[in-house]
């Protein structure tokens, strides 16, 4: 029996009727090596897309977008930018000063900075304001252990000039908790569906629901969920999650950003939430500090 506290009551689960498909050490090994990337869109794997076995997981087919989102407007976020490398999108992030976005570490390891521009202001992939970047700093220590500290910094060219459909969205103080059944809500334009060959042009947004960290890491054993994740899903129902190409976006709580996305078990799949980065957590807020002064 597994016991969940939520936010009004206490709720109990009988886990042992439940069959939780688990990551052997090899095959999480093996997806680290074989990153997918969509030729057409060149898009990566959501770097965590742990490539599960597909005899134990059926990829399922959610309606709507992002994996059971809606359509978003810039007015909503606009925070999100599109991050291109080599003309091609690439991965997600977001403005959190004139000066700096914040993606994840996972998109920025040996990006040269020349290479990357970056759209703001547009809920299309292919439009908007381009932001040239002259500095990529992804932390130091990400994937030790896997996919852990997934966090970067990049500086703009320029001052990024605001308006209604460019903005800067608020980081969390240190050391925040983000409580288990809070809804996180997040954008992007990454895959609507599990096994979709290409991207939407529009960028999509869902609300999910902070999962116990417990719970996730049950789910995800044998991999560690350090104290610098967070999981938000539909833990048991699946239908809603991020997918291969929201790396590097914000989830938000109340209109404040918490959460980098991070990695996955697949798309919108039961008894496998979302995972991102938890920006509250002291040692990512205080890289963030440090190379953006915020």
């Amino acid at each position: 029996m597994f016991i969940i506290v939520g936010i009004n009551d206490i709720k109990t689960f009988n886990l042992t009727v439940i069959q939780i498909p688990t990551i052997s050490s090899k095959r999480l090994t093996s997806s680290l090596l074989h990153t997918e990337i969509i030729v057409s869109e060149r898009v990566p794997v959501n770097r965590a897309s742990i490539a599960s076995d597909p005899v134990e997981y059926e990829p399922n087919e959610p309606q709507g977008r992002i994996v059971g989102g809606r359509n978003a407007t810039c007015e909503e976020f606009p925070h999100q930018v599109s991050f291109i490398v080599n003309n091609s999108y690439f991965c997600g992030g977001f403005i959190v000063s004139e000066r700096f976005i914040l993606t994840a570490a996972h998109c920025a390891q040996n990006v040269d900075p020349s290479t990357v521009v970056l759209r703001s202001g547009s809920t299309f992939r292919k439009n908007g304001t381009i932001l040239p970047i002259i500095e990529v700093i992804p932390y130091p220590e990400y994937n030790n252990p896997a996919f852990d500290k997934d966090v970067a910094v990049m500086k703009t060219a320029e001052t990024i000039k605001f308006d209604s459909c460019t903005q800067p969205i608020k980081l969390p103080p240190k050391g925040l908790t983000a409580r288990a059944g809070t809804t996180l809500v997040v954008s992007g334009w990454g895959r609507t569906k599990q096994g979709a060959s290409t991207i939407p042009e529009r960028l999509m947004a869902v609300n999910l629901t902070v999962v116990d960290h417990t719970l996730c890491q049950l789910a995800y054993q044998p991999l560690e969920l350090t104290e610098n994740m967070l999981c938000a899903g539909n833990f048991f129902l699946g239908g809603k999650s991020t997918c291969q190409g929201d790396s590097g976006g914000v989830g938000a709580i109340d209109g404040v950003a918490r959460a980098i996305v991070s990695f996955g078990r697949g798309c919108g799949q039961p008894l496998s939430p979302s995972v991102f980065t938890d920006i509250s957590a002291p040692k990512m807020r205080d890289f963030i500090t440090k190379y953006t002064g915020l």
